[in-house]
């Protein structure tokens, strides 16, 4: 049985109207506390059930519109005070509210305080699941699913490809960056080589090691870049990989950092562009001769940062 709600006004603002089918029982004595859990009662009958008070939300904009298919209550309220919780019924039982939320609101969802001021995008990718967001507004389907169920590339990544960047940056990474050993690889790679760096010479690294990963020259998973060559002494690609001594993290808290780091730059939560599609690096203390044939880019605390010429080695 259906009845259609209409505003009705009143002084007492304790009176409730039972609804069943179009059948008005305010006036048979219902009485309600309005503080805490809420009794209902009648003269003519004893304590039906309680119920909390229904939360107020900010919603305008969203149409009116309401049907009630049991038997249940209202208060009798005024009309202006109806139409919000009419309004706020409907904004939890409507999906077209998600209409109304906007991209950048996702923004920070998820970022760590400590890396809130370098985010350069407002979602991330689909497979990120640390930012995936769990409110209304968005699908529940899993993040994998949402990928498989399509277009593959649908809410991936992809860097803004630039003049003077090259062809293979405009890829989204492989979707095994994401899995924890991945990660680890990354995190690691970040930890030995710059930890000594604020943050964003930390996501600086974490960058170049990712651009590695997109070009088609070097290894397509992070762990094969970072200890790519780990077996020649002091002549690996990253030098703590190969340098004998044993790659012990004893600080745990800039290990946790760049685990943050290293999964907001996956995401492409962060995005520098002024390191772009650099793909090498050397300590400012250092002049080595591979350099002289790139083309410098930036420097962000104690690293050079360099992309090469043609996509691939100089």
């Amino acid at each position: 049985m259906e009845a259609t709600l209409e505003p009705r006004t009143t002084q007492n603002a304790d009176r409730f109207a039972f609804l069943v089918g179009r059948e008005d029982y305010g006036k048979k004595g219902a009485r309600i506390k309005l503080r805490g859990a809420h009794e209902i009662g009648s003269v003519t009958s004893a304590v039906l059930t309680k119920t909390s008070r229904l939360p107020r939300r900010n919603t305008a904009g969203l149409s009116a519109g309401i049907s009630i298919a049991q038997p249940g209550f209202v208060p009798l309220l005024s009309a202006s005070e109806f139409g919000e919780l009419r309004q706020s019924f409907e904004y939890f039982t409507k999906g077209d509210a998600s209409a109304r939320h906007k991209p950048e609101d996702d923004r920070l969802a998820g970022v760590p305080p400590v890396l809130a001021a370098l985010v350069t995008n407002d979602s991330a990718d689909v497979l990120a699941t640390a930012y995936a967001p769990t409110d209304a507004y968005h699908a529940p389907e899993g993040a994998f699913d949402a990928v498989l169920g399509g277009e593959t590339d649908m809410g991936r990544f992809v860097p803004p490809v630039e003049e003077g960047d090259h062809d293979w940056m405009g890829q989204p990474l492989p979707a095994s960056v994401f899995s924890a050993t991945e990660q680890k690889c990354l995190a690691t790679g970040i930890y030995f080589e710059a930890r000594g760096e604020e943050v964003k010479g930390q996501a600086a690294v974490a960058q170049v090691i990712l651009n590695r990963v997109r070009n088609p020259k070097y290894p397509g998973s992070i762990c094969e870049v970072v200890y790519q060559n780990k077996s020649w002494f002091n002549r690996c690609q990253f030098s703590f990989a190969c340098d004998g001594v044993a790659d012990l993290i004893v600080d745990r808290r800039a290990f946790r950092l760049a685990k943050d780091v290293a999964m907001a730059v996956s995401a492409g939560k962060i995005f520098l562009a002024e390191v772009a599609s650099s793909t090498h690096y050397n300590a400012t203390y250092v002049n080595p001769s591979w350099a002289r044939s790139m083309q410098r880019m930036t420097q962000i605390g104690s690293h050079i940062f360099y992309r090469t010429i043609g996509g691939g080695w100089s």
